[in-house]
This record gives structure tokens, sequence and C-alpha cells, in this order.
């Protein structure tokens, strides 16, 4: 009996494996990227929190990598009232990541990729939740938003340069079932 139930557990758990961790600041860790995004709440949310996860991509194979036991992703978590950008970092692999395809909200750009390429700090963009449950993506780097960067994450020492993008089909969800 407790060898299924830890056979259960450790089946349907799966996408526990994430090489993905918050970035504390400091200079880009070798071989790995540093990929910040912000998170904006400006319209109405039916759950007390809103997030945006960012799937690991491979451009190639134009689908989302990993499976039940692997799943590289971003996530960032804010609760769902209006309120100014929050802002996250990453430390994270290099590579393409997408919009989730786990995600309940409609995506107006869900058909672009974003390189995080190793040894580099980028930034994505800031993901603003509007109506109808419709998120959009602003991609601007001008100088308030670096403030509010610099501000919202101080330990961050790399410069930030914009992702890279390119057109990719979006990913498609996969299931883990025992």
């Amino acid at each position: 009996m407790r060898f299924l139930l830890l056979a259960l557990t450790v089946t349907l758990s799966g996408c526990v494996v994430n090489s993905v961790r918050p970035h504390d600041g400091g200079e880009v860790p070798p071989g790995r990227a540093v990929v910040v995004y912000g998170v904006t709440v400006a319209g109405a949310w039916s759950y007390p929190r809103f997030g945006v996860t960012l799937d690991r991509y491979d451009i190639g194979a134009q689908a989302i990598t990993g499976g039940c036991f692997r799943y590289d992703r971003l996530e960032a978590t804010v609760p769902a009232t209006p309120a100014p950008t929050r802002y996250f970092a990453f430390d994270a692999p290099p590579g393409h990541y997408v919009y989730s395809a786990f995600s309940p909200t409609d995506f107006a750009g869900r058909n672009q990729a974003f390189e995080a390429r190793s040894g580099r700090a980028v930034y994505i963009g800031n993901f603003v939740l509007g109506r109808q449950n419709t998120v959009t993506l602003q991609r601007e780097l001008d100088d308030a938003t670096r403030q509010a960067i610099a501000t919202s994450l101080p330990a961050l020492a790399s410069p930030l340069q914009p992702a890279p993008q390119v057109v990719a089909k979006p990913g498609r969800p996969f299931l883990c079932t025992p």
C-alpha cells in the first residue's frame, strides 16, 4: 500500500523538477540567463491571485520542453487587485520561453517566443491583465521602465537588454497521468 501511495505521489506530482529559480541579485550565473518581466493587474480577475507563467520552449521542435518529470518555467504571481507593475527576476537556463499553454487567460502575443541568452540579463516586457481575461505585453525598455525595475529589483547587477523575440507556434499543454 505504501509503495502504491508513493508511486501515485511521484506520478501525479509531475512537473516538480524546475531548474528555474528566483534571481537573488548579482551577476548572471555562468551558463545561465537572468530573465526579468513585469506583471500588472489593470482589469478585474475573479480569483485572489493572478499569475504569468512562461514555459521553456524548443524553437526547433516548435513545442514546450519537458513533461511530467521535468518542466522548466518562469512563474510570477501577484494579488489580483489593480496595482502598479510588479517586477520579477529569474535565474534560468538559456533558451526560448513562451506564454504558458496552461494559462487560463488569452494572450494577444501567443505566437511569440522570447530568447534568454546565456550570460545575459534580458527583459521580456510587462504582462498586463486587462478586460475580459485578456493579457497584453508592453515591451518598451525606456528610461522610466529601467528606473522602475531598478527600484523594484535593487540587487539586479547586470544591465538589462530587450529579449529577442521570434515567431513561434503556441505551446500545447501536456497531461500527466498514471
